[in-house]
């Protein structure tokens, strides 16, 4: 557990940074800088380009993180793995850029009745396509060899700094609107390149698969993998894009636009997570292979209870702001705050999970991973079809947040079925008591003249009142180690 906290504090440090700058970005700047439509094609962009590139994949992804741990031998470069990997990243763009020459008239077709925005610009998908199909295999791969800090660093860190220059030659004028576009395009391309520049750097280009170490059982296992990896990687991108796509059809772009930046603040709630997902799944599978199930069940145990102390947390903080978000965004967004309310639900009812998800994706179970995000994208798309149509953007946050339920309660039925693992217990309540309570608390102190004094004061109050009663009751034996370590350091700072 102690690599797991140790990664995750590093790669959460780098998406706060990201946040930070996320906020600078989708809270400050895109809703002055550019129309509603505009916000919306910019995410259209990234969402049918992530829905190609995931396809692109072929599923590798998957049988990677399930089978690297039999490949990994540094002193023959872990048998050529990367040479695998490149290859699928050849054949699969091959296969993607197909798909998407063949739908692009129907996309083009249905798209053009809302708004011709997104069809003047569709032709940048394929760039979008390549280097995050790029990114998402060689991340994978990083992440197998215990580096999950390049990546995140690079997509949550560096990528919005080059997103904010690009958006400032724009304020500037440097920038056309269409060149600007191919900045952000470029921008969002860098993270691959760079990846790819390191490995360059770490492997010295010894990239030729070990054909002789891929035995007819290790193949058949890497085709079996991948094929569940399609099923299981496709429907969980089509799960994060299909709501932007739907509103888009449904709706219109404007709408998209006001969506895609109101639902950035709900999603403060899920960022530690990612850092945790990253090393948490290799490790699992690690554990799955020795068959170590006293390591699964902490790793699982505590990822749920930590998760869920810093999602209730980061819930209570957002929510207890929401007047101060709509001090910041311009007034036709306020039809997006209830976009921000569910969101950040779907967020914490995500984090309250744990590394459920990933803990069935390692084990022989995997194959139901495939069912469960195959019924996951059923629901999703059946909520949004039936809630967007009866209360426009807001009805897509609701329709993830009643999908989220049941696709998580199926998951826990199935691991205590299956494993005997417990998700919940009085702990668990409690936190939400102590959430609840504490929002109770703050509702009591009135607005400050401000709103950027307003949010220092509300949210310092929120986490003082919050971790003093996690820390005294000790809820989180990590919590609480990671206090008593800051206290030291602060009483030797003190002390010199």
């Amino acid at each position: 557990m102690g690599k797991i906290k140790d990664q995750t504090i590093k790669g959460s440090i780098y998406s706060y940074l990201g946040v930070g700058l996320g906020f600078i970005i989708s809270g400050l700047v895109l809703p002055k800088l550019l129309t509603t439509g505009e916000n919306g094609l910019l995410n259209l962009l990234l969402a049918y380009s992530s829905l190609f590139a995931q396809f692109a994949t072929l599923g590798f992804g998957n049988a990677t993180g399930r089978l690297f741990s039999w490949f990994r031998d540094e002193k023959s470069n872990h048998h050529g793995f990367i040479g695998l990997i490149l290859l699928v990243v050849l054949v699969g763009f091959l296969l993607s850029l197909s798909a998407f020459f063949i739908l692009k008239p129907e996309i083009i077709s249905k798209g053009i009745k809302s708004s011709s925005l997104f069809a003047d610009y569709i032709t940048f998908v394929i760039p979008l396509i390549f280097f995050n199909l790029l990114y998402l295999l060689l991340d994978v791969y990083f992440k197998m060899l215990y580096k999950t800090i390049v990546g995140t660093f690079l997509k949550e860190f560096l990528l919005r700094i080059l997103i904010l220059v690009a958006l400032l030659l724009y304020f500037l004028e440097v920038l056309s609107f269409r060149e600007f576009i191919i900045a952000y395009v470029v921008a969002n391309s860098l993270p691959a390149v760079f990846l790819f520049i390191y490995l360059i750097y770490q492997d010295g280009l010894r990239w030729r698969p070990e054909w002789r170490f891929i035995d007819r059982n290790m193949a058949k296992s890497l085709i079996n993998m991948s094929f569940y990896g399609i099923v299981v990687g496709f429907s969980s991108v089509m799960v994060l894009s299909i709501d932007r796509i739907m509103i888009d059809r449904m709706v219109g772009i404007e709408e998209t636009g006001i969506y895609s930046i109101t639902f950035f603040f709900g999603t403060l709630v899920v960022i530690p997570a990612r850092s945790l997902r990253k090393i948490a799944g290799t490790m699992l599978a690690e554990a799955w292979k020795q068959n170590d199930m006293k390591v699964i069940r902490e790793i699982y145990s505590k990822s749920i209870v930590n998760q869920l102390i810093i999602g209730v947390l980061i819930f209570v903080g957002v929510w207890s702001n929401i007047h101060n978000v709509f001090e910041i965004l311009p007034q036709e967004y306020e039809r997006g705050k209830w976009v921000i309310f569910f969101v950040a639900l779907t967020g914490l009812i995500e984090m309250s999970s744990g590394v459920s998800e990933i803990l069935i994706q390692t084990s022989r179970y995997y194959r139901f991973s495939a069912v469960l995000n195959t019924l996951f994208l059923i629901f999703v798309v059946a909520f949004n079809f039936l809630f967007i149509s009866q209360y426009g953007l807001v009805g897509a946050a609701i329709a993830n947040a009643v999908a989220f339920v049941l696709n998580n309660t199926i998951r826990y039925w199935f691991i205590y079925n299956k494993f005997g693992l417990k998700p919940f217990n009085l702990t668990h309540v409690f936190v939400l008591f102590i959430g609840l309570a504490v929002y109770a608390v703050i509702q009591l102190i009135p607005p400050f003249t401000h709103y950027i004094l307003d949010i220092a004061i509300r949210s310092s109050l929120i986490t003082l009142f919050f971790v003093s009663v996690v820390y005294i009751f000790k809820l989180s034996p990590d919590l609480n180690q990671s206090i008593q370590s800051v206290l030291r350091q602060l009483r030797l700072f003190i002390k010199v």
